[in-house]
């Protein structure tokens, strides 16, 4: 089967295309999968903060939920990344294909996109990385909030010095 150079072209751009598509697809699904656990985990902190203490037992509980939960996010997210990296690198080959990162290919005297876009290496600050880190300071958070239990202080112990004082208060 033989196929002319327009048709090729319409397959690149096409592929091009759909990979572009994928991307945002991707990015827009691990940022909507992040905000939704960072709101589980206010969520979560105001129940820890709230008036209630917890026992060891429910403190280990939430412990093994959160560290669970945690695995399930990263390796959820990581899936993603895992997507992301492949279309990404797919889109560069065919940028490159396309001549968009060579001067004077279009008429133009600099490169349609710039260099920098072809590195299929991820800069410290790149999306999943950051993303990474929100998982890590809310799961921490929650974490420190079950063990610390700000309530604990605020509960009535078995001397009854916090019944006392609430008796107090209502004469």
């Amino acid at each position: 089967m033989e196929i002319s150079e327009k048709q090729k072209l319409d397959v690149l751009l096409a592929q091009l295309h759909e990979r572009y598509d994928a991307l945002h697809k991707m990015r827009d699904r691990s940022m909507q999968f992040v905000l939704w656990i960072l709101g589980l985990g206010l969520g979560m902190a105001w129940l820890l903060i709230n008036d209630t203490a917890l026992t060891c037992l429910q403190q280990v509980a939430i412990t093994v939920l959160l560290v669970l939960l945690n695995i399930t996010t990263l390796y959820f997210v990581y899936a993603i990344e895992c997507g992301f990296k492949t279309n990404r690198h797919i889109t560069i080959k065919l940028e490159t294909i396309l001549k968009l990162y060579e001067k004077d290919s279009y008429g133009i005297n600099e490169p349609i996109l710039p260099t920098k876009f072809s590195h299929k290496k991820i800069k410290l600050t790149g999306h999943f990385k950051t993303l990474y880190a929100i998982i890590f300071v809310v799961f921490i958070t929650l974490i420190l909030l079950t063990w610390t239990n700000p309530c604990k202080n605020m509960s009535t112990d078995s001397s009854g010095v916090a019944d006392t004082k609430q008796t107090e208060t209502v004469n």
